[in-house]
């Protein structure tokens, strides 16, 4: 197919660099839109978007998400527009075909796909999704975390598979039963006996135990037939191996967790989770049904275990959709397009152009590797790196066209929505 994009080599990027975010001020309160927004925008000034920051127990310093896109409310993302700034959710109410694009908010209405960077210390949930496909796209890996062989859960282990076939889910859910009966058992154990204050200090119910177990007997016992039952679940797991760079998608009804010391941008439209089951963590976040405890945010799914994909999962790679000197473009899987996400890599050699005209939608860039630039209207915007807390810089539809200016053998995320 013929390319869409116009690609030059040679001209420098300029040095400057507004990562950490450039326009870091303690803003408070919603700001109105004002007129210059309004018209920066109409003119296709571009804005650097600041994440709301979602606090989490498993995040790096408490926070586990950064969210660029429009919670609404408190969760909405802030936009800066030349030192000015708005909350997105406001700018799309006020303009949304000059910050959207027409066809896009004829089509999808007033909204704009979220994107994360999520920043684990530890594995996170074991969980799945009935209706939507996620992505994730490993922009770094802390070992000191994650381990010499950093990974993620993707799908049943094919030895389980072709061991039970399509009752991996029926003999995975007696498993995990078992296991919650366990884990239950010892966090009534060590409470009753006194130890309250250990669980909440180690944050983690094996820990607690190991802590006490050469001076209990019971609670020996009962440790040693969680960590059988622990590791009996674990082989239900397939674990795949991730480094910094890899792409991977996540379809429907698998069966996933990401893991400890990774940090993934995720572009996802909104669904429904299923989640199964959450480690030893304590207090207890996800309860098990029948164990309800104080302060856990809800109850496991294992009712919808069924529900799941019993098959092996191989990762989709990426499809190349314009290739000349200098420059890759690709579409990266997930199959969202028709619910209003599309999300490509741009890889650009040093000193690369990349021409792009007759936009139709807002465009949400972020550098994974290298530098950039995007020139519009005269005017050279900073791309920030894809880094927890830094910004993000979205492009409006009234933009028309833009260009981007590579250095160092940038690599790009570009999201947006196609029509």
């Amino acid at each position: 197919m013929p390319c869409p994009y116009e690609v030059e080599l040679g001209k420098p990027v300029g040095a400057h660099c507004m990562c950490p975010s450039y326009w870091d001020r303690n803003w408070k309160g919603r700001m109105k839109v004002n007129d210059k927004i309004i018209g920066d925008i109409t003119r296709g000034v571009p804005a650097y978007i600041k994440p709301y920051k979602e606090p989490k127990v498993w995040g790096l310093e408490g926070i586990g998400e950064y969210w660029y896109g429009a919670g609404g409310g408190n969760k909405s993302s802030q936009l800066v527009v030349n030192k000015e700034v708005v909350n997105i959710d406001e700018i799309m109410e006020c303009i949304p075909d000059e910050f959207l694009g027409k066809k896009v908010a004829r089509k999808f209405g007033r909204h704009i796909p979220l994107v994360k960077i999520l920043t684990p210390i530890g594995r996170l949930s074991v969980q799945f999704h009935e209706t939507k496909n996620e992505l994730w796209i490993v922009t770094g890996v802390d070992k000191s975390l994650a381990g010499e062989e950093p990974s993620i859960i993707l799908g049943f282990d094919p030895k389980m598979i072709k061991k039970h076939g399509d009752e991996v889910k029926e003999v995975y859910t007696n498993v995990l039963e078992k296991y919650g009966r366990s884990l239950n058992a010892l966090i009534d154990m060590l409470e009753e006996k006194g130890h309250k204050e250990l669980l909440q200090k180690t944050k983690n119910v094996i820990c607690a135990a190991g802590v006490i177990k050469d001076t209990d007997e019971e609670i020996e016992k009962k440790l040693t037939e969680l960590i059988n039952l622990e590791k009996k679940l674990d082989s239900f797991y397939n674990y795949h191996p991730v480094e910094a760079g890899d792409v991977v998608p996540v379809p429907a009804g698998t069966l996933h967790a990401l893991g400890a010391g990774l940090q993934v941008v995720e572009p996802q439209i909104a669904g429904s989770t299923q989640s199964l089951e959450d480690g030893a963590t304590y207090p207890v976040r996800y309860y098990f049904p029948g164990y309800e405890r104080a302060g856990a945010q809800k109850k496991l799914d294992l009712d919808r275990a069924g529900e799941m994909k019993a098959e092996i999962v191989r990762v989709d790679s990426a499809e190349i959709i314009c290739e000349r000197a200098g420059c890759v473009i690709e579409r990266l899987p997930g199959n969202f397009e028709d619910k209003g996400l599309e999300v490509r890599r741009i890889t650009l050699d040093d000193g690369a152009h990349l021409e792009v005209k007759d936009i139709t939608s807002f465009h949400n860039f972020v550098v994974v590797t290298g530098r950039a630039e995007i020139v519009i209207n005269g005017e050279a915007y900073h791309i920030p790196d894809a880094a927890p807390g830094c910004d993000m810089l979205i492009v409006p539809a009234s933009a028309g066209e833009y260009q981007i200016i590579s250095a160092d053998g940038a690599r790009i995320i570009d999201t947006f929505t196609p029509v």
